[in-house]
């Protein structure tokens, strides 16, 4: 009899993938290491830092060498594992948890948001699982929750606290460079108050036709201020111009250019700054616009799950820009705007209602 070729039990299977293939566009981002920024503390590479937070607002971080980069390492892949099972969940089961009612969590199917201004529907479903329901005791989680995740809420604990401590780890060294006490970021993204942050499983399904592309999330930059990535396929692109240029029209970037993939790297998260970021600093960080679309090649052929820590002002923070000697002055604010409010207007612009 010939042989049957053996089909993995599960679909997230790392080990198993192929190398992201040649002959696509590709751009070679910068990579940082988290033990000379939290260990050595290191000048040179907080500047480094601080150069591309300017820029691009999308680099590497090199999780080697450090506890904080081993938990995000090792707890990634077991999310990823969890996120697997949310998702095999019944259809009607995951629609009791959809996101409504004003809430930035619980799950989205595919095919809720448009894609393109031609009314393409995305093809990615995500579970946002809150970051305050993970950190406090069950009887104080404010809402519910599949029992696969309550029953991985100490793995989620685990995360959620490691990946905040390196967002903001990384923003403290921003405001320093800035001239800013890095307590004034620390305020307003206190880990215990209510927030918009949250762990996003995300699953793309494989690739349906050879042509490219068909979009998982359209382009859009993260409503928060900076956001820690986990996968193991490609499909995350950015666009070749920088966005501080490329602005957003009718789901496309507004300046010629190209989408460039962003291959995974092996032991690295990737980490771009958000529009709070932005706001924040009256435009001197920079939020790196992006898009997912399934992975290219043979690549293509595999399901592609991810693991996203969005650390965003806690929901009570006015969004006004910080002062110091390395940000320029503004206009006064028209009036004051809570992060709650003025992150659904984000959400707002690209067409997703919460």
């Amino acid at each position: 009899m010939p042989h049957k070729e053996s089909v993995p039990s599960r679909e997230f299977t790392p080990d198993q993938y192929p190398d992201f293939p040649a002959g696509f566009p590709t751009i070679e981002l910068e990579t940082i290491s988290l033990a000379k920024l939290l260990i050595d503390r290191d000048a040179a590479e907080q500047d480094r830092v601080f150069a591309i937070c300017k820029g691009r607002g999308f680099f590497y971080l090199d999780l080697a060498g450090c506890e904080a980069g081993a938990t995000i390492a090792e707890g990634a892949d077991r999310v990823a594992a969890t996120a697997e099972d949310v998702f095999g969940l019944p259809l009607d089961e995951k629609m009791s948890y959809r996101i409504q009612g004003g809430s930035l969590f619980g799950y989205k199917f595919a095919g809720e948001t448009y894609a393109d201004k031609a009314g393409t529907k995305d093809t990615a479903e995500f579970f946002n699982i809150g970051k305050n329901d993970m950190i406090v005791p069950d009887d104080q989680m404010q809402r519910p929750w599949p029992d696969v995740i309550k029953a991985a809420k100490p793995l989620f604990r685990e995360y959620v606290v490691t990946a905040h401590d390196i967002g903001m780890s990384i923003m403290g060294i921003l405001a320093n460079k800035l001239g800013v006490d890095p307590a004034e970021f620390n305020s307003r993204h206190r880990i215990e108050e209510q927030s918009g942050d949250h762990i996003r499983l995300t699953r793309g399904p494989p690739r349906e036709v050879e042509e490219l592309p068909e979009i998982q999330t359209p382009s859009h930059t993260d409503f928060g201020t900076i956001t820690l990535l986990m996968n193991w396929l490609g499909g995350l692109q950015v666009w070749s111009e920088s966005s501080r240029k490329a602005q957003l029209l009718n789901h496309e970037p507004d300046v010629p250019g190209e989408w460039l993939w962003v291959k995974p790297k092996k032991g690295c998260a990737i980490i771009n700054l958000g529009d709070a970021a932005v706001k924040f600093t009256n435009g001197v960080l920079c939020a790196g616009r992006h898009r997912v679309i399934p992975a290219p090649g043979v690549q293509g052929k595999y399901t592609r799950y991810s693991v996203v820590y969005f650390v965003r002002p806690e929901n009570q923070c006015i969004m006004k820009q910080l002062r110091g000697p390395g940000i320029p002055d503004g206009p006064e604010e028209e009036q004051d705007i809570n992060a709650q409010v003025w992150i659904k207007k984000q959400a707002a612009g690209l067409g997703i209602q919460f």
